[in-house]
């Protein structure tokens, strides 16, 4: 269903990621952007929590569209502060559990609320 693509002809990603990912499935599920705010509304302390958040967000909904992260075709980032990307690697990489979906990371000024320090968006496919 969901086939990684990396040639031998580019550079390897710095990171776990795959540079392409080809679906042939026939369902897909767009996740708007994930933002590390609980059910309560409060915003989670730092940008560790909040991404972890975030993932929390994307995987109940992966759930109620019936699939796993094994479904994330393509996943995409928006950090306020530059020194978070080891930290947003790090927690995304220990989360897939290995699956390496594309992925995109941006920096950005600020996010839509200055207290949002990460945001996360996906796409899945089944």
């Amino acid at each position: 269903m969901l086939k990684p693509h990396k040639p031998d002809t580019l550079h390897p990603p710095f990171s776990a990621y795959s540079p392409g990912m080809e679906a042939t499935a026939g369902r897909w599920l767009l996740i708007s952007g994930q933002i590390g705010v609980d059910k309560a509304g409060k915003v989670a302390a730092g940008a560790e929590a909040q991404m972890r958040e975030c993932w929390h967000h994307i995987f109940e909904i992966l759930k109620s569209a019936g699939m796993t992260k094994r479904n994330l075709v393509k996943i995409t980032g928006y950090l306020v502060d530059p020194k978070d990307v080891g930290t947003y690697r790090q927690v995304r990489d220990s989360l897939l559990d290995g699956h390496q979906p594309a992925s995109t990371l941006v920096v950005v000024a600020q996010l839509a609320n200055p207290a949002w320090l990460v945001e996360i968006e996906a796409v899945a496919a089944a």
